[in-house]
Parts: C-alpha cells; sequence; structure tokens
C-alpha cells in the first residue's frame, strides 16, 4: 500500500496538469501579443505607402513603369499569336482541301460560255485574286464575270421571293390633289339690300317688325308719312286737270305744256320710288295719300332693322337689311403651300353634319390676293346654290377641293422613291431579272404617286417593296467597282492568293 502511494506520488511530481496548463496559456498570450505586434507594424506599413505612393510624382511613375511592363508584354506576345494565326490557318486550309477543291476557272468559263474577271471572296468582297484559291475566312473564292460589273445585280428568284420583292409598272395617269378645310358660311354680299328712303317723313306703321322675318319680294315693309309727296302728288292731280282743260285748245303748243307737266310730276314720283300702283290709284281715283308704302325689292331675310314706329326718317337713313339666301358665299383658309393647288372655277364639294349624307357642289370665285400675316393662310371664297333655303349664314362646314394636277403624266409609287440626300433614285427591273439603281427627276406628289420628269421610260418596272435591301446590294457592287478601278486588291499577310 504504502509503495503504491509513493508511485501516485511520483506521477503527480512528473506531469503536474496544472503547470501545463499554465504553460499553454502561455504560450498562446505570447502568440496573440506577437501578432498584434505584427499586424500593428503592417498597419504603420500601410499607411505610410499609402501616403507615399497617392503622392503626384510617384504615382506617375508608376503608370509610366506599367505602361513600359505592358508594352514589353505586347512585344513579347506578338510573334507567338502570328504563329499560333499561321499554323490554324494551315490546317483549316488541309481540312477544307479534302472535302471541297476550288473550281478552275477554265471549267466554270467553258461551263457557263462567260469570261471571268476576277476572284473575290463570298464572305469578304474586298479580297480580290486573278485566279481561284482561297479566302481569308478559308472558303473556295467565287467567279466574278466581266458582264456583271456594273451596277445591275442578279439575285437568284427563289431570294427575290423570300425577301417579298414586289414591282410595278411605269405607267401614266392623271393626278389630282384634295385640299380639306373647314368653310363658314356667310352671304353673299352682292345680294345684300339695304332700303331707305330719298325724302324725309315720319313712320306711320310698320309691316315688318322684328329682325329675322323673311320677306317675300314686293311685300310691303311699312307706309310712310312725307310733307314732299303729298305735296307732289297735289301737283300731279293739278296737271291732270290742267291737261284735260286743255287737251281741245286750238294752239298745239298749249296742249304740249299741259302734257309736259304731267309728266313731269310723274316723273318726279318714280324717282321717290313711289309704288306703281299708288301712282295708278292716284291717277284714276285723283285723290291725295296721306302715306306711301315702301316695298322690299327682292326675297330675303331681314338682317338688319333699323326702322321704329313714329319714327322720324331722313333721307338716306337705312331702315332695313335684306339679304337674298337663294346664293351662298363660303369662306374658307388654305394654308400657304396649298395655294399653287387652289385656281379660280375649281369644284368643291361641301358636306354638313346638320344634313348628314348629303354633299353641296359650288366652285372658286375668288382668291384673295392678300396673304394673312399671323395666320399665314389666304381667303378662298366659294360659291353654293341655296334654292331651298338650307344653307344658314355662320355655319361651318367640311369643304373638300380637287384640282388637277397633271393630266396623263408618267408616274411611280411614292413607295419605290429612294431619297438620299438632295438625289432622289429608283431600284429597275430589267427584263432579263436583273436590278439597277437609277437617279431620277421627280415632279409633284400627291394620291400616293410621284410624277417622274425624267429617268423612267413607260413600261418599265420599278421595285416598290425591299427598296433598300436592293440598293444597298447595289451601292455596295458600286463601291467594288471602283475599288478595283483603282487597283486595289486586298490580300491576306504573308499568303499568296489561290495558294
Amino acid at each position: 500500500m504504502n509503495e503504491t502511494n509513493n508511485e501516485n506520488e511520483d506521477q503527480d511530481i512528473l506531469f503536474p496538469l496544472e503547470s501545463i496548463e499554465q504553460k499553454a496559456m502561455l504560450r498562446k498570450k505570447t502568440g496573440l501579443s506577437v501578432l498584434r505586434v505584427f499586424l500593428f507594424c503592417a498597419l504603420l506599413a500601410g499607411v505610410f505607402l499609402l501616403g507615399f505612393g497617392t503622392r503626384p510624382e510617384v504615382m506617375s511613375q508608376w503608370v509610366d513603369e506599367g505602361k513600359k511592363w505592358m508594352q514589353v508584354g505586347i512585344e513579347k506576345i506578338k510573334p507567338i499569336a502570328d504563329k499560333m494565326y499561321g499554323k490554324t490557318v494551315e490546317m483549316v486550309d488541309k481540312v477544307h482541301s479534302s472535302t471541297a477543291q476550288p473550281a478552275s476557272s477554265a471549267a466554270v468559263n467553258k461551263k457557263l460560255g462567260r469570261k471571268i474577271k476576277h476572284w473575290r471572296a463570298p464572305m469578304n468582297p474586298g479580297f480580290i485574286s486573278d485566279r481561284p484559291g482561297k479566302g481569308p475566312m478559308g472558303m473556295a473564292l467565287v467567279p466574278v464575270y466581266e458582264d456583271e460589273v456594273g451596277r445591275e445585280i442578279s439575285i437568284n428568284p427563289t431570294m427575290v421571293q423570300n425577301i417579298g420583292v414586289k414591282t410595278e409598272v411605269v405607267k401614266r395617269r392623271s393626278l389630282s390633289r384634295e385640299i380639306r378645310t373647314i368653310g363658314r358660311l356667310t352671304y353673299d354680299e352682292r345680294l345684300i339690300h339695304h332700303i331707305h328712303t330719298k325724302y324725309g317723313g315720319w313712320i306711320d306703321k310698320l309691316y315688318v317688325d322684328f329682325t329675322g322675318q323673311e320677306v317675300k319680294k314686293n311685300d310691303v315693309l311699312l307706309e310712310i308719312y312725307s310733307p314732299e309727296l303729298v305735296t307732289t302728288q297735289e301737283e300731279l292731280i293739278l296737271a291732270l286737270k290742267y291737261q284735260e282743260t286743255l287737251k281741245d285748245s286750238t294752239f298745239p303748243e298749249i296742249s304740249r305744256g299741259a302734257k309736259g307737266l304731267v309728266d313731269s310730276t310723274l316723273k318726279r314720283l318714280e324717282l321717290f320710288d313711289v309704288p306703281e300702283h299708288q301712282i295708278g290709284a292716284l291717277i284714276k281715283n285723283r285723290k291725295v295719300s296721306k302715306t306711301m308704302h315702301i316695298h322690299s325689292p327682292v326675297k330675303g331675310i331681314v338682317v338688319t332693322k333699323n326702322a321704329l314706329h313714329g319714327m322720324r326718317v331722313q333721307p338716306g337713313k337705312n331702315l332695313y337689311m335684306i339679304a337674298d339666301l337663294s346664293n351662298i358665299w363660303v369662306i374658307v383658309d388654305i394654308y400657304e403651300y396649298e395655294v399653287p393647288w387652289v385656281k379660280l372655277g375649281q369644284e368643291a364639294e361641301m358636306n354638313l353634319s346638320y344634313f348628314p349624307g348629303k354633299k353641296f357642289k359650288g366652285k372658286v370665285t375668288f382668291i384673295n390676293p392678300i396673304l394673312d400675316s399671323k395666320s399665314r393662310t389666304l381667303k378662298v371664297r366659294m360659291e353654293f346654290s341655296n334654292p331651298d333655303g338650307e344653307l344658314k349664314p355662320e355655319m361651318y362646314a367640311n369643304v373638300t377641293l380637287k384640282s388637277v394636277v397633271a393630266r396623263e403624266e408618267m408616274v411611280i409609287p411614292e413607295e419605290a422613291v429612294i431619297y438620299a440626300g438632295d438625289k432622289t433614285s429608283v431600284i429597275v427591273q430589267s427584263p432579263s431579272g436583273t436590278f439597277e439603281s437609277r437617279e431620277l427627276n421627280l415632279g409633284v406628289k400627291t394620291q400616293g404617286y410621284v410624277q417622274v420628269l425624267q429617268g423612267l421610260e413607260e413600261g418599265e418596272k420599278v421595285v416598290t417593296s425591299s427598296v433598300f435591301l436592293i440598293d444597298s446590294e447595289s451601292r455596295l457592287k458600286e463601291a467594288l467597282n471602283k475599288m478595283e478601278g483603282k487597283g486595289l486588291d486586298m490580300k491576306i499577310p504573308g499568303k499568296k492568293a489561290g495558294t
């Protein structure tokens, strides 16, 4: 038992647990302290380097050094890249040479019966060679024949159908232009009548006593008392009696004098616009009438009424204004750019919302010579017959003017024209099926058609759809032809055409 206790004591002395844990904790603390010191030093160094490196002169120096190293790297890599490109091209040539052999010029020439001008790459039209071979993309060169050189291009019929090419024949037709505008109805100023007297007096009775009243021709408007008319009536009665007394006189001069006195008195009443029926009644009855009638000279509407019962009237005073509505004026505004298409006597068509489906026919009777500086429009007057009185002044109407621009002129659809700056052109399809871009001199444009002044012949076909696709191909071919004329030949670097 004692020996066992001694062994346990020796074990406790050889491996004290508390001492081991203390040493581990000490090593851990020491390591953490060293790490903190290291991080602190690194932080100080980073701050120093950051402050030092962000100075302008140091930053500029670093940028210059970076550019130099980049340039050196590019120079070192470039030979390797060129070598890899050459190896790749050789591998592609070997692959294609086993599957497709380029056709010889003699065979193609014999097959087609046409003379080859040069060869070009199908994917790179700028690559041109004088003999068959391979292009930059490894594809066989295609022949270009002499009869294909120019602005004419040939498109496979299947491709023509796929891209939706449509054509229309150049033909002659009449061109007209429609101008739509809004019009305002008003009175015909030539059919407006002003009622006034040529003598003074007083209105004794009114028959037409409100504005807008419709009157017929010879309707009595009012009765007026005038001392001057009463005196003239008395003079006529005396002249008639004097004429009857002297009609059997042996002296012809006296009879003629009595008759002349009657005629002058009657003439004075007529000049005062005394109605004929009242003059006839005066001659028949030999009785002076206190008042005289004033009749309406036309059928129409009372537009203005100034006459009042019992009012004193001076010579020349306007009592009524009566408008005849059997003919109506329509005033429209025509914009400045539309003025050339409006002519005197031109037909006009009018419709009003008040009469759905009904159209009125008229014509242009006046074009104002002065343009309105504010609205930049021109006043144009049209006349419309109004026998039933349906049209009323101050109504608004939709007016359409149709003018003939050209008669039997050569025209093409507007969508066929290509506008490029100050030039205009179209794509023309030849009888053989090829397409050509051609410049034109155009005239007026209306109703979806354009007048052709120069550049086309009647019966030719112009393309109306897919125009820009064909035009782009035509321009590309023209540019290539110009390059060929200047002797430009694009080659693959380090490789001969046809090898």
